[in-house]
């Protein structure tokens, strides 16, 4: 039954549709940007885990210079291990009609037809491989869509040092490729670095590996402890030259993943509450103004009957039908949002399938905690309307208590105008409003920037990465570590200007009862086209003697400059060697060690010091040098600087610009929401003051000021406010953002201080100009008549 009350809602909430639709904006806000991170997360979450369980990816990863096939038999022996799998895993160049740059693959052995137990191939097109059809394979699908590629399509390849032809049989993925990366690179280049899948024989004929593996894949059994099965299975392959044993959560791929996953999840802590706040402010504004305004319409109905609870619950379902909006036009928004969202990763994530699914308990958890925030916000104003007594309610409210305070003379001694004296005048006498006001749009700035400030930060990894801590044009990678004699041969092309030998070697560092998995980088001390960069942008010479480790490596080693690490090489020799930490660097990517080229030689003790070279070359023989260089069959890849700096820019330019323009809508509509609402409220309860004020001789454009003056002034003082929180805010934001393999600088620049300001500005321009027409607009009769 619809019942009196009822009836008032509706006139209420038509008649303060304006400011009731802008607190449902700001939940609106809330509501898409949980349901649209949520259900993004939760749809990644439950693709990667049904993709993973129907393809069987493996637990345990193994890598290994040469070794039996039998080994593998060994290896399913071990306590723990469920199932395993072995395979060959070779790097090759491959060459492409008109494409002079160098583009390299991974090809993969599989079963006759693409068959494997674990992590096993989608045939997305055409067919498998024969097991020992030579040249026949399988193409991963977004190599294949960057450059054009369909099943019968034949490719050029140096495969193991000799010149095959490949025929394209079918298009692919698979489970331990969602992301899929070159050695040395920083994101993914989908033109340049495919993977590719053949027959386990004709593999095998075509390294010269016959029944010989060079990787194991390992499933767990239930209760099995991942770490003994790793011992195990790493002292198994040493002797083959194995490179140390990891499990699921170190494989490049899932890594990458979990790293997105956790951004997600943080986004999902940060950014909701920050609006649910702001609209716990408006609603608390607004439905005290209300309450206030209706003290008589109060009186008479509890005098008429009504009791408090009836009283309550009608202020409250003001609040509860408010939030019932924003959440409707959330839900939609986040849906949009998150299928768009979906179709950002589904380009960059390699998923036979990725929908957008948003389950009921997401919706239902996002409307509980807009609706909580909305309830919460009507408590004062509730609290106020049960208390009143119907008599006090039914007579004129108490005027307020006029005296000469520190605002009106400090005004006086500044020469305020009498209309300057209205302004600071009424800020002074309701500091509780004004600072609810305040907060409220300073809020808003702090998240436009926090969210900004995040292109300032990857401008300055772009920067770092790219310009300061790389100064080489090309990066020569070999397939195995070379003697100096390849530096001599590579300078002596034509074009090519300097040269300088790197070596990276996989290691495990061991302090007391930890250890870890990692890298060491080798360089000579005097380089000049390689650098370390730390966070704070200085450039961190190499250790004379002993490494250099990342602070998060220390970190999770314990270790201080000064201690000493055990290095155990994993490959090669796997010598195992005291080292003495000589210093740490705070990065920005990855977890690495460094030390100078001479200690690395020392720790591998085989006397190849040349891994890769980095070449500072002549851009008018570019493309004769890159020629030779794929005709020699010793290197395995060739990365440009340029080509991956422009791919780390796409990927910022589409990623986060995308995500940025929903963020300054979201702030906007804050921005919005609490100034538009203060003016409204300012305009109801100064009306009868601005009518008379008309009365008097004042023209329309003084009593605007008097009071956009007072909106203006609080705009402004938010601003500091603003910048403050945001800063703070920002920090905040880039620590969560941050992973193992990203740590994003926190570096923002003076102009998106202005940005934010700006944006902030002109939502609180465009709120002026809606008030300005009403104040304009104003009956000055119906105002100033008295109430009976």
């Amino acid at each position: 039954m619809v019942t009196s009350l009822d009836r008032k809602l509706a006139r209420d909430l038509w008649r303060m549709r304006g400011q009731a639709f802008a607190i449902a904006l700001v939940i609106a806000a809330a509501m898409s940007t949980f349901v649209m991170s949520l259900g993004v997360h939760r749809s990644l979450i439950e693709t990667r885990d049904a993709y993973y369980q129907r393809n069987h990816f493996a637990d345990v990863f193994a890598s290994m210079t040469r070794a039996p096939r039998s080994i593998v038999d060994r290896v399913r022996e071990l306590d723990g291990v469920a199932r395993a799998e072995g395979r060959i895993e070779q790097y090759a160049t491959l060459e492409m009609p008109g494409r002079t740059e160098a583009i390299r693959a991974v090809i993969n052995s599989v079963g006759d037809g693409g068959k494997s137990d674990l992590n096993q191939l989608v045939i997305l097109r055409g067919r498998g491989p024969g097991i020992d059809e030579s040249g026949e394979v399988v193409v991963d699908k977004a190599f294949a869509d960057a450059n054009g590629i369909v099943p019968g399509d034949e490719i050029d390849a140096v495969i193991y040092g000799n010149r095959d032809r490949l025929k394209i049989v079918g298009i692919g993925l698979a489970p331990d490729y969602i992301w899929a990366i070159a050695p040395g690179e920083l994101v993914p280049d989908e033109s340049r670095f495919g993977i590719l899948w053949m027959g386990q024989k004709a593999l095998e004929a075509a390294t010269n590996r016959t029944q010989a593996i060079t990787s194991i894949a390992v499933v767990l059994d239930r209760g099995a402890v991942e770490s003994e099965v790793i011992r195990r299975l790493d002292a198994l392959v040493e002797p083959y030259g194995g490179t140390g044993a990891y499990g699921r959560d170190d494989h490049p791929s899932n890594a990458f993943l979990d790293n997105e996953l956790m951004q997600l999840e943080a986004m999902t802590r940060v950014i909701p509450p920050i609006f649910l706040l702001v609209s716990t402010f408006l609603v608390y504004i607004v439905l005290g103004r209300l309450i206030r305004t209706e003290r008589q319409e109060i009186g008479l109905i509890k005098a008429f009957g009504y009791s408090s609870y009836a009283i309550g619950w009608h202020y409250l379902k003001f609040a509860l039908a408010v939030a019932a909006i924003g959440i409707a036009l959330g839900s939609l928004l986040g849906w949009w949002m998150g299928r768009e969202m979906t179709t950002l990763y589904g380009d960059y994530y390699r998923f036979p399938f990725l929908d957008y699914r948003v389950s009921a308990p997401v919706f239902v958890t996002g409307g509980a905690l807009a609706a909580g925030s909305a309830a919460l916000g009507a408590m004062g104003g509730v609290r106020t309307a049960v208390r009143l007594n119907p008599a006090v309610a039914m007579s004129p409210p108490q005027p307020p208590v006029y005296r000469v305070g520190m605002v009106e003379r400090v005004s006086r001694r500044a020469g305020f105008t009498s209309v300057g004296h209205m302004i600071v005048r009424h800020i002074a006498r309701w500091p509780g409003r004004s600072a609810v006001t305040t907060f409220g749009v300073a809020l808003s700035l702090a998240l436009l920037f926090s969210t900004v400030q995040f292109i300032d930060s990857s401008r300055i990894m772009l920067n770092d990465f790219f310009f300061r801590a790389q100064q080489q044009d090309l990066t020569v990678s070999f397939i195995e570590a070379r003697n100096e004699d390849v530096i001599y041969e590579l300078a002596a092309l034509p074009g090519v200007i300097a040269v300088e030998a790197t070596r990276t070697v996989p290691v495990r560092l061991v302090h007391g009862p930890r250890s870890e998995r990692a890298a060491i980088e080798g360089a000579a001390r005097d380089a000049t086209l390689t650098a370390r960069i730390d966070a704070d942008g200085r450039a961190v010479p190499l250790p004379v003697s002993g490494v250099m480790l990342s602070r998060l490596l220390a970190e999770r080693l314990d270790v201080r400059a000064g201690d000493e690490v055990e290095i155990e090489l994993l490959g090669g020799r796997r010598t195992k060697t005291l080292v003495p930490v000589t210093s740490t660097i705070d990065e920005l990517v990855g977890t690495r060690a460094y030390a100078e080229n001479a200690v690395v030689e020392r720790m591998a003790r085989d006397g190849a010091v040349v891994g890769a070279a980095q070449l500072k070359i002549d851009p008018a023989h570019r493309d004769d040098i890159i020629a030779h260089l794929n005709e020699m069959p010793i290197v395995l890849g060739v990365t440009e600087r340029v080509a991956a700096m422009r791919l780390f820019e796409a990927m910022i330019d589409r990623n986060i610009i995308t995500m940025i323009g929903f963020y300054v809508a979201f702030a906007s509509a804050i921005a919005v929401g609490v100034v538009y609402n203060s003016a409204r409220i300012l305009f109801s309860e100064r009306a009868h003051e601005l009518a008379t004020l008309r009365v008097l001789g004042y023209h329309k454009t003084e009593v605007a000021t008097v009071l956009l003056g007072e909106l203006a002034l609080l705009v402004v003082l938010a601003l500091p406010v603003g910048c403050f929180l945001g800063y703070w805010m920002a920090q905040l934001m880039t620590a969560m953002f941050s992973s193992d393999l990203f740590r994003l600088p926190f570096a923002p620049s003076r102009a998106t201080y202005g940005f934010a300001a700006v944006v902030i500005l002109i939502a609180a321009l465009l709120t002026a100009a809606v008030v300005i027409r009403r104040v304009t607009g104003l009956d000055m009769v119906r105002v100033l008549k008295s109430h009976e």
